[in-house]
């Protein structure tokens, strides 16, 4: 008896944190669990999420302050997202292969780690060492920084990438 295969061959790359509140500094979490409306976002357009981890817990731990980008800006944690892109972008290559398409990178606005725009920051320091693991490779996926305070947009932006 074959199954058949269900896989949409869609996904979003997303940062730790829109799936894991509780990686966030404390007093930063905005939801309880998740960030609701993103997943279900998602999950209506049959979109995988491929989670990130989060260099900062990783490297800082739980229970660690609110830090700059100038802050995690050193050779060590540098070293850690270098890490963390490289794994990532060898499961993105794999997936590819496989025709899934990936949609989108989402990360977190005005996170010193986790920022994908160059507006009014400098692009986070994971998305950074992201950004040039898949540039070295030939990989371009749009990216969009969530704003948690304007969920609504990124909605938005999701909706029309998904199109």
């Amino acid at each position: 008896m074959t199954s058949i295969d269900k896989r949409s061959k869609k996904l979003t790359v997303v940062a730790h944190c829109i799936l894991n509140q509780n990686s966030r500094v404390s007093g930063l979490a905005h939801c309880p669990a998740t960030i609701p409306e993103i997943v279900e976002t998602l999950q209506k357009h049959n979109v995988a999420l491929f989670q990130l981890p989060c260099p900062e817990l990783i490297y800082c731990g739980a229970n660690r302050s609110r830090k700059t980008r100038e802050e995690y800006d050193t050779k060590e944690y540098r070293q850690c997202c270098r890490r963390i892109a490289a794994s990532a972008v060898k499961q993105l290559e794999e997936l590819l292969k496989e025709n899934v398409k990936i949609i989108a990178i989402l990360g977190i606005k005005n996170s010193p780690t986790c920022e994908t725009e160059n507006s009014t920051t400098e692009v986070g320091i994971l998305m950074e060492e992201l950004m040039f693991a898949m540039k070295k490779k030939g990989i371009t996926i749009p990216n969009h920084s969530l704003s948690v305070k304007r969920i609504s947009d990124t909605i938005k932006w999701l909706e029309t990438a998904m199109k």
